[in-house]
């Protein structure tokens, strides 16, 4: 199951990472205190560092390796001659974007940072 998976990932990196862990439970322990002790959606909202360890957790362990999309208009690739017709099923390599060292330096290593606001503005959109 997807969910499971991705939790259990997460907690193994956690336990490999100890200062991420602590890192981790600090804002946990620090936004429950400020929405008085209540697991709400809210909550869930400001725990941005949680959300950055879950962000890479799917980019590290990827749910789906590939995926499929079936394109809806003919489409030249730009500065090309070539043309992907409608019609066509264009696989797209999740785990070798996830996993390619010009955009994720060091991609074996497990890094929540790599989700900070300021980094994924720097990335193309499409790479994540």
């Amino acid at each position: 199951e997807t969910s499971s998976s991705t939790m259990s990932f997460a907690l193994y990196e956690l336990a490999l990472n100890q200062d991420m862990q602590t890192k981790a439970r600090t804002e946990i322990e620090t936004v429950l205190a400020r929405h008085n002790g209540e697991f709400t959606y809210e909550c869930m909202r400001d725990v941005q560092y949680l959300y950055q360890i879950f962000c890479e957790t799917l980019r590290k362990y990827s749910i789906a390796s590939v995926t499929m999309r079936k394109t809806l208009n003919d489409y030249q690739v730009p500065n090309t001659k070539f043309v992907i017709e409608k019609g066509i099923i264009i696989v797209i390599p999740v785990d070798a974007i996830h996993r390619d060292p010009e955009i994720y330096p060091e991609p074996e290593r497990f890094d929540p940072t790599r989700f900070e606001p300021e980094a994924v503005a720097k990335r193309h959109p499409m790479t994540w």
